[in-house]
């Protein structure tokens, strides 16, 4: 004769289970570090001055010996929020982690949007996004927590311009590669009767002004170019530069997209090293 066993007993047997297993998964988490109450002060202090764009407040997060992964110094900190603001650049702090903690060291990881409309050539206005992924390296002075060094881990602008601008997509190496050079494809979703364009170029982060693209070819009927770039002697860092341009078949320009994106290299040789707990 079988044994019937009621479903409320069942359901017990379930909860109970269900019990143990999130016990387990949560004996073997790793336990987050945790957060220095000033700290974490200042991490909020410096997402609502950023996003206010008030520079003072900004700075004063920041070491005077501070040297950012591209060498800009806190001046030059000051001049870029400045020039955001005068240019009317939305910005957002989408997130502000504290990842490495110690008695007088820490890392934030911060990600940041911004948005701001700027001119294509004949092709018109349009809408600019831009990704960043920050690690600032921090320390604990007399005064409080402050960024000595930054780097930039990841970043993408995308940029649209006219009333049709092509929808496309770029694959870049994940790391800068150590050879002579490395590859790059584009892919356009072609529409009828368009003929594209196509810029490439590759420069350091954060250079004074923007250099010519190595590449200026049309667009292959496949929709997919594939190319190879020369990467910077250095071996730091540095962004590839993508230009569709759209046209009609009689030369027509109807729209343009430009999407950059990083490709993480070896790390500038120029930080200030940490200081110990005053």
């Amino acid at each position: 004769m079988s044994r019937v066993i009621p479903v409320s007993r069942v359901f017990l047997l379930l909860a109970l289970l269900l019990v143990l297993v999130g016990c387990e998964r949560a004996r073997f988490s790793p336990p987050s570090p945790p957060i220095p109450s000033d700290l974490q002060a200042t991490v909020e202090h410096l997402v609502r001055a950023v996003e206010m764009f008030d520079v003072p407040q900004v700075l004063t997060v920041y070491a005077d010996d501070f040297t950012s992964g591209t060498g800009r110094t806190k001046e030059g900190v000051a001049a870029i929020f400045a020039q955001l603001r005068a240019s009317r650049v939305s910005l957002s702090v989408e997130s502000a982690q504290v990842e490495e903690t110690a008695s007088a060291e820490a890392k934030l990881k911060t990600r940041i949007r911004l948005r701001y409309t700027d001119h294509f050539r004949d092709v018109g206005e349009g809408e600019v996004i831009i990704t960043d992924i920050l690690v600032h390296s921090l320390r604990k002075h007399t005064g409080g927590w402050k960024i000595y060094t930054d780097q930039r881990v990841a970043s993408y602008r995308d940029g649209r311009f006219g009333k049709q601008p092509p929808n496309l997509e770029i694959t870049v190496p994940e790391k800068l590669p150590s050879g002579l050079e490395y590859p790059v494809q584009v892919s356009v979703r072609r529409e009828a009767a368009r003929v594209y364009q196509v810029m490439i170029g590759n420069y350091a982060e954060d250079p004074g002004f923007l250099p010519p693209p190595d590449i200026v070819t049309m667009l292959p009927e496949d929709g997919v170019l594939k190319a190879s770039l020369i990467p910077n002697p250095r071996g730091v860092s540095e962004m590839v530069r993508i230009t569709v341009i759209a046209a009609d078949l009689t030369g027509q320009w109807l729209g343009a997209t430009t999407v950059s994106k990083l490709v993480p290299g070896a790390q500038r040789q120029n930080q200030a090293p940490a200081q110990k707990a005053a």
